[in-house]
């Protein structure tokens, strides 16, 4: 288990990270960004709703493998720490999106 479970923990989060850096890719090349600047949109606003559309949809996807893992492989552990170590990695990887 200590040798599959990093693994499953990234392949997890691939379609994730592509679908996010996709997104925001279009974004720049259809200049959707800069029409929304002159709209008056601040950079503070459009990254915030980046990080909350990234937050929800990371928690959707520690909720369902988090059930599956405390029901078929956990059983005896904290339940409360192994949501909070797949959430965490989860959200890290937001930074990972930003420098791509």
């Amino acid at each position: 288990m200590g040798t599959i479970f990093p693994l499953f923990m990234i392949l997890m989060y691939v379609p994730l990270i592509y679908r996010t850096v996709y997104r925001m890719v279009n974004e720049k090349v259809t200049r959707a960004k800069e029409s929304m600047r002159m709209m008056g949109l601040g950079d503070f606003a459009y990254w915030s709703s980046w990080l909350a559309h990234y937050t929800i949809i990371n928690t959707i996807i520690t909720i369902v493998c988090w059930l599956i893992l405390l029901i078929n492989v956990f059983q005896r552990k904290s339940a409360g720490l192994l949501f909070l170590m797949i959430w965490l990695y989860g959200q890290s990887l937001f930074g990972l999106i930003l420098i791509i």
